[in-house]
């Protein structure tokens, strides 16, 4: 762990050192909000899209679906509190169509998380802190174990904005329980988040990076349990159209995320597993008509830990 804990240490003075080059190469040209412009923001979205699995930790035999559909959706609502404070409530759950006919092992059969988040806000910094919890289930159909796990976690928060960037970092620990311990436990994580928006603020293009480093293998002697890493990466478009719908705003989306796992094995050495989803969807909200809207008026959205979770079993 003194490894880990040297390894996250580098990476936060990195972002701090990145952060304040921002900030001298681009210029904060006027306040983004009043505490009078500030509003209470509730969202729903829908979404579908696909999952892919490669690396060298899928099964040979061809009994382990390495692609299926998923299916999700969530959402959150925002409270401003007096004139700085912010409340927010998140919840997120998704589901795996894998191919039953196979006798599949270790694969990720969908989760559902939920976190709250307290922030403080000005015009253009947030500070905040937020915990929660959930399920991801997996399955194992060679396996009586029963693989499913709950987790929960609790971090900081930091963003700045500028007139039409943002810039958020968050870092915590995310733990997980199971009958079968084949998911990432005791981990500390680390994830930055980037955005600029377009068009008036309709338009929002978002990145993200996380690292996460824990121990996998968790119900075994200590002497095997093994040190797992995970990476985790993403890229999304949102665009809001100039129309009101309901006296809300409807958008549209696209998504892509990269998940990384190494489990770093006492007996087998290095296994490897890397999850691609794409996902389209809907994001239906009142309170904010833009997605720059939105963002001015939330805390940065949690890590995907069900998906965390869900891609780990497979590098056992």
């Amino acid at each position: 762990m003194k490894r880990t804990a040297l390894m996250i240490s580098s990476v936060t003075s990195l972002l701090l050192a990145g952060t304040a080059f921002a900030a001298d190469a681009i210029v904060y040209e006027e306040p983004i909000l009043t505490p009078a412009e500030r509003q209470m923001v509730v969202e729903v979205n829908v979404w579908g899209g696909y999952l892919w699995r490669t690396g060298d930790a899928i099964d040979d035999d061809g009994d382990e679906d390495d692609g299926f559909p998923l299916m999700g959706g969530g959402g959150l609502a925002a409270v401003p509190i007096g004139d700085s404070w912010l409340w927010q409530t998140e919840i997120s759950g998704e589901g795996s169509f894998y191919d039953d006919d196979l006798d599949v092992n270790d694969t990720y059969a969908g989760s559902i998380t939920a976190g709250m988040q307290a922030a403080w806000t000005s015009d253009q910094y947030l500070f905040g802190a937020f915990a929660g919890g959930g399920k991801t289930f997996n399955v194992d159909q060679s396996d009586d174990d029963d693989q499913n796990a709950t987790h929960y976690f609790a971090g900081l928060a930091a963003r700045t904005n500028f007139n039409n960037l943002s810039f958020a970092a968050q870092g915590g620990y995310l733990g997980s329980n199971s009958d079968d311990g084949e998911h990432i436990d005791d981990a500390f994580f680390i994830r930055g988040i980037g955005q600029a928006f377009f068009n008036g603020g309709r338009t929002m293009l978002q990145g993200d990076i996380a690292y996460a480093n824990g121990t996998q293998d968790y119900d075994s002697d200590p002497e095997f349990q093994d040190d797992t890493d995970l990476i985790a990466w993403g890229l999304e478009l949102e665009h809001t159209p100039d129309l009101a719908v309901g006296g809300g705003a409807l958008s549209v989306f696209a998504a892509y995320e990269g998940i990384h796992v190494i489990e770093h094995s006492v007996d087998s050495g290095d296994e490897k597993l890397t999850d691609h989803t794409v996902r389209v969807g809907l994001k239906f909200r009142f309170g904010a008509m833009t997605p720059q809207d939105r963002e001015r008026n939330t805390a940065p959205d949690l890590p995907n830990f069900g998906r965390w979770l869900g891609a780990v079993p497979a590098v056992d």
